[in-house]
Protein backbone atom coordinates (compact mmCIF):
# COMPACT_ATOMS: atom_id res chain seq x y z
CA UNK A 1 0.00 0.00 0.00
CA UNK A 2 1.16 3.21 -1.03
CA UNK A 3 1.77 6.23 1.12
CA UNK A 4 -1.69 8.30 -0.26
CA UNK A 5 -3.66 4.70 0.12
CA UNK A 6 -3.29 4.68 3.39
CA UNK A 7 -4.51 8.36 4.24
CA UNK A 8 -7.79 8.56 4.90
CA UNK A 9 -10.52 11.19 6.24
CA UNK A 10 -8.48 14.16 6.36
CA UNK A 11 -8.05 17.67 4.41
CA UNK A 12 -5.36 17.05 1.91
CA UNK A 13 -3.88 19.33 -0.13
CA UNK A 14 -1.92 18.01 -3.07
CA UNK A 15 1.26 20.18 -4.16
CA UNK A 16 1.97 19.32 -7.84
CA UNK A 17 4.15 20.76 -10.88
CA UNK A 18 2.30 23.13 -12.31
CA UNK A 19 2.17 21.43 -15.81
CA UNK A 20 -0.56 18.95 -17.38
CA UNK A 21 1.35 15.93 -16.45
CA UNK A 22 1.76 16.80 -12.95
CA UNK A 23 -1.98 18.08 -12.51
CA UNK A 24 -2.73 14.85 -14.06
CA UNK A 25 -0.93 13.04 -11.36
CA UNK A 26 -2.39 14.91 -8.89
CA UNK A 27 -6.11 13.83 -10.02
CA UNK A 28 -4.85 10.53 -9.74
CA UNK A 29 -4.14 10.41 -6.28
CA UNK A 30 -6.66 12.83 -5.55
CA UNK A 31 -9.11 10.76 -6.64
CA UNK A 32 -7.38 7.61 -4.78
CA UNK A 33 -7.61 9.89 -1.47
CA UNK A 34 -11.24 10.94 -2.37
CA UNK A 35 -12.03 7.26 -2.30
CA UNK A 36 -10.37 6.76 1.64
CA UNK A 37 -13.12 9.84 2.74
CA UNK A 38 -10.56 12.66 2.45
CA UNK A 39 -11.05 16.29 1.01
CA UNK A 40 -8.82 16.96 -1.59
CA UNK A 41 -7.31 20.03 -3.19
CA UNK A 42 -4.86 19.93 -5.99
CA UNK A 43 -2.36 23.50 -5.84
CA UNK A 44 -0.06 23.58 -8.70
CA UNK A 45 3.30 24.92 -8.37
CA UNK A 46 5.29 25.73 -4.99
CA UNK A 47 4.30 29.05 -4.21
CA UNK A 48 1.71 27.71 -1.20
CA UNK A 49 1.06 29.33 2.18
CA UNK A 50 0.42 26.14 4.55
CA UNK A 51 -2.43 26.04 6.62
CA UNK A 52 -3.34 24.58 10.06
CA UNK A 53 -7.02 23.49 8.36
CA UNK A 54 -5.20 20.99 5.55
CA UNK A 55 -2.35 18.66 5.48
CA UNK A 56 -0.32 19.45 2.12
CA UNK A 57 1.44 17.00 0.61
CA UNK A 58 4.07 17.19 -1.93
CA UNK A 59 3.77 14.82 -5.12
CA UNK A 60 6.29 13.91 -8.10
CA UNK A 61 5.48 13.97 -11.48
CA UNK A 62 4.37 10.14 -12.61
CA UNK A 63 4.25 9.83 -16.47
CA UNK A 64 2.05 6.20 -16.00
CA UNK A 65 -0.60 7.96 -13.98
CA UNK A 66 -0.83 11.25 -15.92
CA UNK A 67 -0.85 9.10 -19.65
CA UNK A 68 -3.76 6.98 -17.62
CA UNK A 69 -6.10 10.25 -16.40
CA UNK A 70 -5.27 11.68 -19.89
CA UNK A 71 -6.82 8.38 -21.68
CA UNK A 72 -9.09 7.97 -19.24
CA UNK A 73 -10.73 11.10 -20.00
CA UNK A 74 -11.31 10.55 -23.92
CA UNK A 75 -12.31 7.21 -23.72
CA UNK A 76 -15.05 7.47 -20.69
CA UNK A 77 -15.64 11.46 -21.40
CA UNK A 78 -14.64 12.84 -24.13
CA UNK A 79 -11.90 14.42 -26.82
CA UNK A 80 -13.45 17.53 -26.34
CA UNK A 81 -13.90 17.24 -22.75
CA UNK A 82 -9.86 16.17 -22.47
CA UNK A 83 -9.44 19.65 -24.98
CA UNK A 84 -11.03 21.81 -22.45
CA UNK A 85 -9.18 20.72 -19.86
CA UNK A 86 -5.62 20.04 -21.10
CA UNK A 87 -5.84 24.68 -22.40
CA UNK A 88 -7.33 25.15 -18.88
CA UNK A 89 -4.24 23.61 -17.12
CA UNK A 90 -2.14 25.65 -19.39
CA UNK A 91 -3.40 29.11 -17.26
CA UNK A 92 -1.57 30.98 -14.95
CA UNK A 93 -4.70 30.52 -12.13
CA UNK A 94 -3.78 28.95 -9.30
CA UNK A 95 -7.09 27.36 -9.44
CA UNK A 96 -7.29 25.85 -12.24
CA UNK A 97 -6.14 22.27 -10.87
CA UNK A 98 -9.51 22.55 -8.52
CA UNK A 99 -11.61 23.15 -10.95
CA UNK A 100 -10.12 20.34 -13.07
CA UNK A 101 -10.37 18.15 -10.59
CA UNK A 102 -14.34 19.04 -10.08
CA UNK A 103 -15.04 19.08 -13.58
CA UNK A 104 -13.83 15.66 -13.54
CA UNK A 105 -15.70 14.47 -10.60
CA UNK A 106 -18.62 15.55 -12.78
CA UNK A 107 -17.52 14.29 -16.15
CA UNK A 108 -17.03 10.94 -15.13
CA UNK A 109 -20.39 10.53 -13.94
CA UNK A 110 -21.95 11.57 -16.88
CA UNK A 111 -19.88 11.49 -19.99
CA UNK A 112 -19.63 13.73 -23.33
CA UNK A 113 -22.54 15.78 -21.94
CA UNK A 114 -20.67 17.46 -19.31
CA UNK A 115 -19.71 19.85 -22.27
CA UNK A 116 -23.31 20.98 -22.24
CA UNK A 117 -23.90 21.72 -18.85
CA UNK A 118 -23.33 25.28 -19.19
CA UNK A 119 -24.80 26.27 -15.80
CA UNK A 120 -22.57 24.57 -13.65
CA UNK A 121 -19.91 26.70 -12.52
CA UNK A 122 -17.25 24.37 -12.41
CA UNK A 123 -17.96 23.63 -16.03
CA UNK A 124 -18.18 26.98 -17.04
CA UNK A 125 -15.06 27.81 -14.81
CA UNK A 126 -13.27 25.18 -16.82
CA UNK A 127 -14.26 26.88 -20.43
CA UNK A 128 -13.57 30.43 -19.36
CA UNK A 129 -10.06 28.98 -18.32
CA UNK A 130 -9.51 27.40 -21.49
CA UNK A 131 -10.88 29.91 -23.92
CA UNK A 132 -8.60 32.12 -22.67
CA UNK A 133 -5.17 30.18 -22.62
CA UNK A 134 -6.31 29.52 -26.44
CA UNK A 135 -6.95 33.13 -27.43
CA UNK A 136 -3.72 34.04 -26.01
CA UNK A 137 -2.35 30.83 -28.17
CA UNK A 138 -3.94 32.56 -31.28
CA UNK A 139 -2.31 35.92 -30.60
CA UNK A 140 1.14 34.67 -30.16
CA UNK A 141 0.89 32.72 -33.57
CA UNK A 142 1.09 36.41 -34.89
CA UNK A 143 3.20 37.99 -32.24
CA UNK A 144 6.10 35.96 -32.62
CA UNK A 145 9.10 37.38 -34.16
CA UNK A 146 12.05 35.72 -34.92
CA UNK A 147 16.06 36.79 -34.89
CA UNK A 148 18.50 35.10 -36.72
CA UNK A 149 21.10 33.59 -35.01
CA UNK A 150 24.78 32.47 -36.21
CA UNK A 151 24.28 29.01 -37.98
CA UNK A 152 20.58 30.08 -39.33
CA UNK A 153 18.84 28.85 -36.41
CA UNK A 154 15.50 31.10 -35.94
CA UNK A 155 15.34 32.40 -31.92
CA UNK A 156 12.42 33.84 -30.71
CA UNK A 157 11.81 35.26 -26.83
CA UNK A 158 8.28 35.33 -25.42
CA UNK A 159 6.97 36.09 -22.70
CA UNK A 160 3.11 34.62 -22.12
CA UNK A 161 0.71 34.87 -19.28
CA UNK A 162 -0.80 31.54 -19.85
CA UNK A 163 2.07 28.13 -21.22
CA UNK A 164 1.42 28.47 -24.67
CA UNK A 165 4.08 26.65 -26.14
CA UNK A 166 2.28 23.20 -26.37
CA UNK A 167 -0.61 24.88 -27.86
CA UNK A 168 1.84 26.89 -30.74
CA UNK A 169 4.12 24.65 -31.79
CA UNK A 170 2.53 22.69 -34.17
CA UNK A 171 1.70 25.93 -35.97
CA UNK A 172 5.13 26.93 -36.40
CA UNK A 173 6.29 23.63 -37.33
CA UNK A 174 3.60 23.49 -40.00
CA UNK A 175 4.52 26.99 -41.05
CA UNK A 176 8.95 26.33 -41.10
CA UNK A 177 8.99 23.20 -41.63
CA UNK A 178 12.72 23.41 -43.25
CA UNK A 179 13.81 26.12 -40.90
CA UNK A 180 15.77 25.36 -37.56
CA UNK A 181 13.77 27.47 -34.90
CA UNK A 182 13.68 28.05 -31.24
CA UNK A 183 10.94 29.83 -29.75
CA UNK A 184 11.76 30.29 -25.75
CA UNK A 185 9.50 31.51 -23.00
CA UNK A 186 11.17 33.47 -20.50
CA UNK A 187 8.69 33.36 -18.06
CA UNK A 188 8.94 29.85 -17.44
CA UNK A 189 12.29 28.78 -18.61
CA UNK A 190 11.15 26.42 -21.11
CA UNK A 191 11.74 26.19 -24.81
CA UNK A 192 10.14 24.28 -27.71
CA UNK A 193 13.17 23.30 -30.19
CA UNK A 194 12.55 22.77 -34.02
CA UNK A 195 15.03 21.31 -36.23
CA UNK A 196 14.20 20.82 -39.96
CA UNK A 197 12.34 18.44 -41.20
CA UNK A 198 11.08 17.00 -37.43
CA UNK A 199 8.96 17.47 -34.50
CA UNK A 200 8.71 20.16 -32.29
CA UNK A 201 10.56 18.68 -28.77
CA UNK A 202 10.39 20.82 -25.58
CA UNK A 203 13.45 21.50 -23.37
CA UNK A 204 13.19 23.06 -19.48
CA UNK A 205 15.33 24.15 -16.46
CA UNK A 206 17.37 25.85 -19.39
CA UNK A 207 17.89 30.08 -19.76
CA UNK A 208 17.58 30.45 -23.83
CA UNK A 209 19.20 33.98 -23.30
CA UNK A 210 22.40 33.04 -22.06
CA UNK A 211 22.84 29.84 -24.17
CA UNK A 212 22.23 32.17 -27.30
CA UNK A 213 23.96 35.40 -26.48
CA UNK A 214 27.32 34.79 -28.50
CA UNK A 215 25.29 33.20 -31.46
CA UNK A 216 23.33 36.48 -31.33
CA UNK A 217 24.40 38.65 -34.82
CA UNK A 218 23.21 41.87 -36.42
CA UNK A 219 20.66 41.10 -38.47
CA UNK A 220 19.52 43.68 -40.94
CA UNK A 221 15.58 42.45 -40.78
CA UNK A 222 15.45 43.74 -37.60
CA UNK A 223 15.79 47.51 -38.61
CA UNK A 224 13.74 46.81 -41.80
CA UNK A 225 10.62 45.87 -39.12
CA UNK A 226 11.56 49.05 -37.12
CA UNK A 227 10.97 51.14 -40.98
CA UNK A 228 7.99 50.00 -42.13
CA UNK A 229 6.64 49.88 -38.56
CA UNK A 230 7.49 53.57 -38.93
CA UNK A 231 6.37 54.20 -42.03
CA UNK A 232 3.22 52.53 -42.85
CA UNK A 233 2.25 55.00 -39.99
CA UNK A 234 -0.38 58.01 -40.40
CA UNK A 235 -0.29 60.72 -38.20
CA UNK A 236 -3.59 62.12 -38.95
CA UNK A 237 -5.01 58.66 -37.34
CA UNK A 238 -2.70 57.99 -34.68
CA UNK A 239 -4.58 56.57 -31.99
CA UNK A 240 -2.77 55.05 -29.29
CA UNK A 241 -5.33 53.75 -27.27
CA UNK A 242 -7.14 52.21 -30.36
CA UNK A 243 -3.75 50.59 -30.18
CA UNK A 244 -2.85 49.69 -27.16
CA UNK A 245 -6.46 47.92 -26.56
CA UNK A 246 -5.35 45.80 -30.07
CA UNK A 247 -1.31 45.27 -28.68
CA UNK A 248 -1.42 45.95 -25.02
CA UNK A 249 1.86 46.88 -23.80
CA UNK A 250 2.96 43.77 -22.22
CA UNK A 251 3.05 41.92 -25.64
CA UNK A 252 5.08 44.76 -27.17
CA UNK A 253 8.40 43.70 -25.14
CA UNK A 254 9.84 41.21 -27.30
CA UNK A 255 8.23 42.35 -30.65
CA UNK A 256 11.17 43.37 -33.00
CA UNK A 257 8.91 46.37 -34.49
CA UNK A 258 8.58 47.92 -30.79
CA UNK A 259 12.18 47.67 -29.70
CA UNK A 260 14.06 50.83 -29.02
Amino acid sequence: MSDIESISGKNITLVCDDSFDGIMTAVYDGWVLMKNGCRVNIHPGKDYAPTFFSEFITIETDMEKAVRVAGSIRIKISIEAYMLVYRACMHYEECKADEVFEFLKIGYKVGGRITKMLSNPHVMKVMELSRKAANEAHLFKGFVRFDELKGGVLYSKIEPKCDVLSLISNHFAERFPEEDFIIYDGRRKKAIVHKHSNDCIMVEGQNMDQLTKDLQRNDEYRDMWKIFFDTIGIDARYNPKCQQNNLPKWYRKNMTEMRN
